[in-house]
């Protein structure tokens, strides 16, 4: 008698039991209070889903999004093979800024224990493609728990496109299986009993539309989680434009095929490379490039993977190998994958990563893009002024709440104000800032604006004293 063979029904089945619910108790961000005054902490609650990832020799790791645990004080999981029972875990690691959406998190070693003799059966671990993109109209199922259902629901669809990244995003797979709130952080799965990637989104005003993050993605962050670093991605370290038949004279081509560097970054990847404005790179490591930047497919088969998609897949220090075109003669070189070089102004979505200073009546921080954001409520002058500093090298610091009644009200020293200097000294760090605080306890404070605003502070009349909060909370890593 023939084995029937298993269809992606009964596979999902079975992948099912390795797939758990999220439940976390934490911070809520997106309030402009909270940006403004880390101090203030709006509380709450919320449910995202995970599963056991099959990695190596790993025990108790689970997959999720990184916006299902970004702010949590508290997390625990269950799973259909232990009833209602919930198990605590502790976040390993995160993409912060949610480019790609992943996080990596784990039961404690003795909830690990209990989890494993309360359970019904061993647990189910799930296994990430590799190498492999699904194609067009490939059929998947998406596992999770949506709207906090107590057991997970499964719900089938197919892979219908392709969204390629940028310089800021990474590549989604699109699909028409249903994926609603609480399916966050779910697998999607394929036939062959895999992980294709991770339930991210779904398009709000649209129907049947959802996004997956790819494993190939999720396993390099995993990789880079488990060493303890900070997740990153390989970057071209410039500016790059599509070709047009246009430029056919300018530079030298016969028709218009690459994307055509438009400026570099200092100690950036082209740079590096020894590539220069003008030139037009054609391929990376062998994998041709047309005018849009987009990966021509020998094979015939449409796929909007560009060369931002490619760079990104690369390991940081891995060998590149560019060709190009330099008036007129193709050339090649190469160069060590790396990661864009860090700009002045960053990205603080973990509330307790915030650090500020409080002092004559407000309260100071370095400038954030959260920051920068949540001005458009408040003054949109200040905005534009923040805005334009973003891609200085150095920090900013920005006065981002006064407090009434204080020496900073009296003076009607304004939210929004970029602080330059401290007693004649170029300040950018709240360090910088503290030092010069420090040494000045008997005297007072002069402080000067990027506006050239300035204020006078005066020690005599502090009742408390001057404090550098430090709200980071880091990580515990096994």
């Amino acid at each position: 008698m023939t084995k029937r063979k298993k269809n992606i029904t009964d596979v999902a089945r079975q992948m099912m039991s390795g797939v758990v619910q999220i439940h976390v108790e934490g911070n809520l961000e997106e309030d402009v209070q909270s940006v403004l005054n880390p101090s203030i902490r709006i509380p709450g609650s919320w449910s995202g889903s995970g599963f056991f990832v099959k990695y190596e020799n790993l025990q108790g790791y689970i997959v999720t999004n990184a916006h299902v645990v970004r702010n949590a004080v508290k997390i625990e999981v269950s799973s259909m093979l232990t009833s209602e029972e919930r198990f605590e875990a502790v976040v390993v690691g995160l993409v912060k800024k949610l480019e790609p959406d992943v996080a990596l998190i784990k039961l404690y070693d003795s909830e690990l224990e209990r989890f494993k003799k309360i359970a019904v059966q061993e647990i189910e671990y799930l296994k990430l493609r590799e190498g492999i993109s699904p194609s067009r109209g490939e059929q998947i199922k998406a596992i999770g728990y949506p709207m906090g259902m107590v057991e997970p629901n499964i719900s089938g669809g197919e892979i219908t496109n392709f969204i390629s990244g940028s310089e800021y995003s990474t590549e989604r797979f699109v699909t028409d299986a249903a994926i609603n709130p609480g399916n966050s952080g779910g697998p999607s799965i394929s036939k062959d009993g895999e992980v294709i990637g991770l339930n991210t989104a779904v398009m709000l005003g649209a129907e049947n539309i959802g996004f997956i993050t790819p494993s190939s993605f999720v396993k390099i962050i995993i990789e880079n989680l488990l060493q303890q670093n900070e997740p990153h991605f390989s970057g071209m370290g410039g500016l790059l434009q599509k070709n047009s038949n246009n430029f056919n004279m300018l530079l030298h081509q016969k028709t218009a095929k690459g994307v055509i560097v438009s400026d570099l970054e200092k100690n950036g990847f082209l740079e590096a490379a020894g590539m220069k404005k003008r030139d037009v790179i054609l391929a990376i490591n062998g994998v041709e490039l047309d005018r849009h930047g987009i990966v021509i497919n020998r094979e015939g088969s449409y796929r909007h993977k560009n060369i931002y998609d490619l760079m990104k897949l690369i390991p940081i220090g891995d060998e590149v190998k560019i060709d190009f075109l330099r008036k007129g003669k193709v050339k090649s070189t190469s160069a060590r994958a790396m990661r864009n070089p860090e700009k002045g102004v960053f990205s603080h979505p973990v509330i307790n990563e915030r650090i500020y200073l409080e002092v004559f009546g407000m309260i100071i921080q370095e400038l954030s893009f959260e920051i920068i954001e949540a001005m458009a409520d408040i003054d949109s002058n200040a905005q534009i002024d923040m805005l334009k500093t973003i891609d200085q090298e150095k920090p900013m610091l920005v006065v981002t709440h006064i407090y009434q009644g204080t020496q900073a009200d009296e003076i009607d020293w304004p939210i929004g104000d970029l602080i330059i200097k401290a007693n004649e000294q170029e300040v950018n760090t709240l360090d910088d800032l503290q030092k010069i605080l420090d040494k000045n306890k008997k005297g007072n404070i002069l402080l000067e604006c990027k506006n050239g605003r300035i204020g006078f502070f005066l020690y005599s009349k502090i009742t408390a004293s001057i404090k550098l909060f430090s709200i980071r909370k880091n990580f515990i890593h096994y």
